[in-house]
Order: C-alpha cells, then sequence, then structure tokens
C-alpha cells in the first residue's frame, strides 16, 4: 500500500490570506504623508520679529513726563505714540521673500507665513496699492542707525515710475531687517557697515 504524504496545503496561508493579514499594516503607512512644500512667492520666507523696544520706550518716557515731571501735555503726547507703536508691534509683520519685501497684519489665528498681503489692506498713506515690493524695484534705502535703529526708509520706483518712499518705524527686529535689506535690497547710495559691526559705536558714528 502506498503511504500518501500529507498536504501542507491546510497549514500554509493563502496569498488572499497574506494580503488581508499585510492590509492594515500597508493602510497605516499609507496615511503617514508629508507636507507639501512649499514652491512659488511661498519660498524661503524669512519673517521679521516683533521687537516692542521703540513703543515700550516712549510709555516709558511719557511715565516719567507726567507722573514724575508733571508735564501732562508732553506725557499724552508719547503715550499715545507709544500706544500705537506698541499695538502695530503686535500685528504687523515684514517679510522677504526670494524677489519681494511685503507686510502681512497678523491676527492671533494664523502664523505670517501664511497670509496674504491682502491682510494687511493697501498702503494709502504711502502710495496705495498693495504693501508688496519687489526687490528690483528698490532705488535706494536707509536706516537710522545701524546698531540703534529707529527709523527705516526705502525709495521704489513699482507704485510710480519716478519714485515712491516708505518709512518706517522699527517695531521689529531691526537686527534681522538689516540682515534681509542688505542681503537683498543691493547697495544703498550710502555705504552701510557690515552686519557683524552691528553695535553702538556703529550707531554714534552713522
Amino acid at each position: 500500500l502506498e503511504q500518501k504524504k500529507p498536504t501542507l496545503a491546510a497549514s500554509e496561508p493563502s496569498n488572499s490570506g497574506r494580503r488581508h493579514a499585510l492590509a492594515p499594516l500597508r493602510s497605516t503607512v499609507e496615511t503617514e504623508t508629508p507636507a507639501p512644500a512649499k514652491t512659488g512667492d511661498d519660498k524661503n520666507i524669512v519673517v521679521i520679529p516683533e521687537d516692542y523696544r521703540l513703543g515700550g520706550a516712549l510709555l516709558g518716557v511719557a511715565f516719567l513726563l507726567g507722573p514724575a515731571l508733571h508735564l501732562w501735555k508732553e506725557a499724552f503726547f508719547h503715550a499715545v505714540i507709544g500706544a500705537f507703536l506698541t499695538y502695530q508691534t503686535t500685528r504687523v509683520r515684514f517679510r522677504f521673500s526670494d524677489g519681494d519685501l511685503d507686510v502681512v497684519f497678523v491676527d492671533g489665528e494664523n502664523a505670517a507665513e501664511s497670509l496674504g498681503t491682502e491682510s494687511s489692506g493697501e498702503n494709502y498713506l504711502q502710495g496705495g496699492g498693495e504693501n508688496k515690493w519687489s526687490f528690483k524695484s528698490v532705488t535706494n534705502w536707509e536706516m537710522w542707525w545701524p546698531g540703534f535703529p529707529l527709523l527705516v526708509y526705502f525709495k521704489e520706483n513699482q507704485t510710480k515710475s519716478t519714485g515712491q518712499p516708505h518709512f518706517f518705524p522699527i517695531i521689529m527686529d531691526g537686527k534681522k531687517l538689516y540682515e534681509q535689506m542688505k542681503a537683498k535690497m543691493g547697495p544703498s547710495v550710502n555705504p552701510k557697515p557690515p552686519v557683524d559691526d552691528w553695535n553702538l559705536d556703529t550707531a554714534l558714528e552713522s
């Protein structure tokens, strides 16, 4: 009598069984997709962080002039300007991309990188149009003063062909702003000190 060899068909899982066993693992891996990379105008965006020192200094002067020296009119003037600049510091952000500078208003819910320029409206006080300017359109820029910044200025021919000046108080990190302007806006009419020389002595020399 021939003794038949036992078959292994019952003990070996079928291909469909393997597929069912691995399906949960494969579906878990497929859900872990990376976030899309930024492209176009959002590429390499640098947001200049806020700086409250200018607004805070004016509020401190107001306190000194009013309660300490009883110069209430002068104190009121400094307090209004200081409060306004402090409020603007909470929401205004300067952004540098590969080819443009723009200004956005943060609202506490969205990061500055994700906002559109329309969030800051139109720049009615300084020529109109949206708050976005190409670096190629900038013909000159200045900062008063590197090392102790209070005011920044640039002039561009994008808004008006004859040139439109813009002035902004330093309510953002002045050194980081200077680094970006020096690297991306090109040379100024007046020579600028290196970023490494950012100190009070440089400001006094300027």
